[in-house]
């Protein structure tokens, strides 16, 4: 999750995606890189007050930047699926009408590519944009996409993290900043350590904090080896650093 001190969270396709395919093809064997887009930049589908009934006219969008953008840190940059923050560019990431399309093409480029995509979605909780209920909401619309719910809700996951997320089979729970042990027992305990994971969130505090609670949740080494990063290299089909 993340790692990088560059952090650049909105739309720029040169300072933000070229930089990370940058890296990535400076440490093949290292490193995934992931693109970050803005939804928010592509036409709707339909728009509410035609150009006819306002009193001046103004530039409607037609074009979709953001899928573009999609296919060609896909395809062309050969990036491993999205990185999504709903609080940083303020969308809900279960929103329809805006996020559909993208994970619709992402879907379809993932058959193009013929290697496995990754969702990884900033699911804190700290807004309804980005909920436990909200992940589980757009990933079962998407079976054949891997969805990452990066921080577990944090402590607003408490109660809903095992009920809600569980039974979607293609989320995976990610123990990144995770608050404590309680939001995440009940998951671990009835679907196992497969379904988990873990990452750095750099630059954010030292790894060491991030340790702790894979220490607390994991029962072997064997257990924390498979949430370092065993579970998603085995799901990609790459082998995993040791």
């Amino acid at each position: 999750n993340e790692g990088f001190t560059h952090r650049t969270p909105e739309w720029n396709p040169y300072l933000g995606n070229d930089y990370v395919a940058k890296i990535q093809k400076m440490f093949p064997e290292r490193v995934i890189g992931l693109a970050t887009i803005n939804p928010w930049h592509q036409a709707p589908k339909n728009y509410v007050f035609p150009l006819s009934k306002r009193g001046q006219s103004f530039n409607a969008v037609t074009a979709s930047p953001t899928l573009d953008e999609v296919e060609r840190c896909i395809v062309d940059l050969g990036l491993w699926g999205l990185k999504m923050h709903p609080l940083e560019h303020g969308y809900a990431v279960n929103n329809a009408d805006l996020i559909h399309p993208i994970m619709d093409r992402l879907t379809e480029l993932q058959e193009k590519v013929n290697r496995k995509l990754i969702v990884v979605v900033h699911a804190m909780g700290d807004t309804i944009f980005n909920s436990p209920e909200a992940v589980a909401d757009i990933a079962k619309f998407y079976p054949d996409l891997l969805f990452l719910m990066v921080h577990c809700g944090f402590v607003w996951g408490y109660g809903t993290v095992a009920r809600v997320v569980g039974p979607c089979e293609n989320v995976m729970f990610d123990l990144t900043t995770c608050a404590q042990k309680s939001v995440v027992l009940e998951a671990y305990e009835k679907y196992g350590v497969q379904r988990f994971t873990a990452g750095s969130d750099g630059p954010f505090a030292s790894p060491s904090v991030k340790m702790a609670i894979v220490e607390d949740v994991a029962n072997s080494e064997d257990e924390k080896e498979l949430i370092l990063g065993g579970n998603l290299a085995r799901y990609l089909g790459i082998p995993k650093i040791k």
